[in-house]
């Protein structure tokens, strides 16, 4: 599918990944609809995205908030794409996770995804096309100490999207998951919180325009699933291979980031 003429949606598009993506969708001549939080940023970013010559909508809504979901599905009108970004972070090991943390993380991370999908799959059903790209990350591939929390949003992500790709397979609508590794952005210093200081030393992150052109690839072709970077990928084939060995060297990556 080409994107140009096509419309989509994007959660969390205020910055970082979802962001990058709506600049990515607009270079390849996609309408954008853009959804978030913060509603000077979303501006900021339709402004970017107008001088690339496309029409861009922007919504301010709050995906953990259920009826949020649901006014920005219905307000964006007819469209084609809909990418499920939002998300944010909070690194702390189990024990001492703050309890309100954990909740908002599943409801920001998780549920939104889920509640814009159930309010955008009936339209895209009834006219028997329509693409779901669902951004999770390889933190929902494998469970990482310090990470628990948020690990845990992303696992169920991704258990998510693979019963929503079967249900809907030889129906019109497409699923993909893009998974990226760290990225450069401010996501991983808010999430951390000075918290493991060896992480710019031994992480090397992707630009965020990396995992957009992922998204918009997974937006054309409906590709299951892709993870970035390609070190990433490979690591994640060893651990489907051999999860001890994988898990014992995580481990020892996670005792110098301390």
């Amino acid at each position: 599918m080409r994107l140009s003429g096509k419309t989509v949606v994007i959660t969390g598009a205020s910055s970082g990944i979802g962001r990058a993506a709506a600049l990515e969708f607009a270079r390849r001549g996609a309408k954008v609809v853009i959804a978030a939080r913060r509603g000077e940023l979303l501006d900021e970013v339709a402004r970017a995205c107008r001088e690339r010559g496309v029409e861009c909508t922007t919504i301010v809504a709050d995906v953990s908030v259920r009826k949020d979901c649901k006014r920005l599905i219905e307000s964006a009108g007819r469209f084609d794409i809909l990418v499920n970004n939002a998300g944010f972070a909070v690194f702390d090991a189990i024990e001492k996770a703050n309890p309100e943390d954990l909740e908002q993380m599943m409801k920001t991370n998780y549920f939104g995804a889920v509640w814009c999908t159930q309010a955008a799959l009936p339209a895209m059903l009834a006219r028997g096309e329509g693409t779901i790209v669902n951004v999770a990350s390889i933190a929902g591939l494998m469970g990482y100490a310090g990470m628990g929390g948020y690990c845990a949003t992303k696992f169920a992500m991704i258990g998510f999207t693979e019963a929503l790709r079967d249900e809907v397979l030889g129906r019109g609508v497409r699923v993909a998951t893009v998974c990226p590794g760290t990225t450069d952005t401010n996501f991983f210093v808010t999430a951390e919180r000075g918290k493991m200081p060896g992480a710019s030393r031994l992480i090397l992150a992707i630009k965020p325009e990396r995992a957009a052109k992922a998204i918009c690839n997974s937006a054309e072709d409906g590709r299951y699933r892709r993870i970035l970077p390609f070190t990433a990928a490979v690591y994640m084939r060893l651990k489907e291979i051999s999860p001890r060995i994988a898990h014992l060297l995580m481990r020892r990556v996670s005792a110098l980031l301390e």
